[in-house]
């Protein structure tokens, strides 16, 4: 019997002005258990895709990833046994959906070739999701800026200062992707455009000097926010209250529903933070302090 062990991070994408090219990984956690019968028979691609497809709920969308990883790398693959679980939300901005993707194809890479090859990954995972800013902090952790160049997909690990906080503020409805994307407009203006780059510009400085002043400058936004907005009640709320209780700058968390607000200073000062933002918060919303996860994806095999 062969066994892995498979960790995998929340993300936050866009941080405001990095609209579909920017995310941050969290510590907050699923993980998938993956095993194989050691002489288990190789299944061609149909057959995985009913394997894949009569899967219970919780496991499906990682099976239909690992049958992915067969259709792409044109292999057979043993039938594996897929637990996934934990802590991430669904369908609240918090890259649930990559790392399902990731649970799967990273067993299908396992069964494969015995390693995990993360470029590989990347590229894998941004087939199947569409675009690479969950996927890639998922990946490597921390700060990653990321996009696509036709079929290839680069990226790079940017610096994130040890100052910096992040308060996650979750509510009890979901939003999905499609939806949110369904109201941002096709064209913005030039002038929204110059400065839309000049936000991004501080929004990464604030991000790598732990500058408050720079991260508020760069969580203006002219490509998704003021359209998604009206799409989460409480969000004119809390954006209010967490500014007002000290965080430097509250976006979006990816397309939604969920809230981030970024505060650069220290443990205790974060924490006296986290109380005053814990009252006065609109019905269904739960706040928490999430440090960032610099590991990314990581994999184990239990003893």
């Amino acid at each position: 019997m062969r066994c892995l062990d498979i960790r995998l991070p929340a993300t936050t994408a866009n941080l405001g002005s990095g609209f579909d090219c920017l995310g941050l990984a969290l510590q907050l956690y699923n993980r998938a258990q993956v095993t194989w019968e050691a002489d288990a028979p190789l299944l061609s691609l149909p057959d995985l895709d009913l394997w894949a497809r009569t899967l219970p709920y919780a496991q499906r969308a990682a099976g239909m990833a690992y049958r992915f990883y067969a259709e792409k790398k044109e292999v057979d693959l043993p039938q594996p046994q897929i637990e996934f679980g934990g802590d991430i939300p669904i369908a609240r901005g918090l890259g649930s959906s990559a790392t399902c993707a990731l649970a799967g194809l990273a067993a299908g890479q396992m069964a494969h070739k015995g390693v995990i090859d993360k470029e590989d990954l990347l590229t894998l995972t941004t087939a199947l999701e569409g675009r690479p800013d969950n996927a890639a902090p998922a990946i490597f952790g921390g700060l990653v800026l990321s996009n696509k160049r036709g079929e290839e997909v680069v990226y790079a690990s940017l610096t994130c200062h040890p100052s910096l906080h992040v308060f996650l503020f979750i509510p009890d409805f979901r939003l999905s992707t499609e939806a949110s994307r369904s109201v941002l407009p096709s064209q913005i203006s030039h002038a929204q455009a110059v400065r839309q780059m000049a936000s991004l510009g501080f929004l990464l400085q604030g991000l790598a000097l732990g500058r408050a002043d720079f991260l508020a400058l760069g969580s203006e936004d002219f490509l998704h926010q003021p359209y998604r907005q009206p799409l989460v009640p409480g969000y004119q709320a809390i954006s209010d209250r967490a500014l007002e209780a000290g965080c430097a700058a509250v976006t979006l968390s990816g397309a939604g529903p969920s809230l981030i607000g970024l505060f650069p200073g220290r443990m205790e000062e974060a924490e006296a933070l986290l109380a005053r933002l814990e009252t006065g918060l609109p019905p269904g919303w739960q706040v928490r302090r999430l440090a960032i996860d610099r590991e990314g994806l990581s994999l184990s095999v239990p003893a």
